[in-house]
């Protein structure tokens, strides 16, 4: 499933044309955020303690050397936060706005702006798919580091690139009532934006790598 949800954000970065052509930079993938919808206008996943669930994931850099920051069940520092808003809802679809941020052992964060579409097949079903944008890190000359091990450095810029997210929220309608405790599958890629190359700092990209 976590591969699969990788593909298909990369299948909406190529429609989306302008980073069509680019490379895959870095992806981030995570299992088990804890969802909710406040019956608003509100919907968010997040890592916590005290859940019926344990978030794990990954955050993965192609830039020069490359590395994985590792988010094991159970994981003591970092956070993970997805904050989406559900408007104009139309029948079974409805847009999305928000925001993103990751932070690693120490504090520093990788963030970004969501914009993108709800949809369901019904059955309780969620998905989202969206574009991310200004997509940069909190401190560009450090390391970003696993709460349960691994690293890379950091790079300066500021990205483009897509997320995808999947869960099931029962049967009560689509985000008709607030419900929470929600199992959440999210997964991103990030690719240069136009012109990015030309930024200061990114001479690893020269470097990129794919994992095997």
């Amino acid at each position: 499933m976590k591969n699969f949800a990788r593909i298909a954000a990369f299948a909406v970065v190529a429609a989306a044309g302008s980073a069509a052509s680019a490379d895959v930079i870095l992806t981030f993938g995570f299992n088990d955020l804890v969802g909710s919808y406040n019956g608003g206008a509100q919907f968010s996943a997040l890592s916590g303690t005290g859940s019926s669930y344990s978030t794990s994931g990954d955050v993965t850099s192609f830039v020069g050397a490359g590395g994985t920051a590792n988010y094991l069940p159970g994981f003591a520092s970092g956070s993970v936060a997805v904050v989406i808003d559900v408007t104009n809802k139309v029948g079974n679809t409805a847009d999305g706005s928000g925001s993103f941020s990751i932070v690693d052992a120490d504090g520093d964060t990788l963030s970004g702006t969501i914009t993108g579409t709800w949809n369901t097949p019904g059955f309780g079903v969620y998905f989202f798919d969206g574009l991310l944008t200004n997509v940069q890190f909190s401190n560009p000359a450090s390391t970003f580091d696993g709460p349960s091990g691994g690293s890379f450095d950091t790079f300066a810029g500021s990205f483009e690139g897509a997320l995808v997210q999947l869960f099931t929220a029962g049967s009560s309608g689509f985000f008709d009532s607030a419900w929470d405790d929600v199992a959440v599958l999210v997964n991103g890629n990030i690719v240069p934006a136009p012109g990015a190359a030309a930024l200061a700092g990114l001479a690893g990209l020269v470097g990129l790598r794919r994992r095997r």
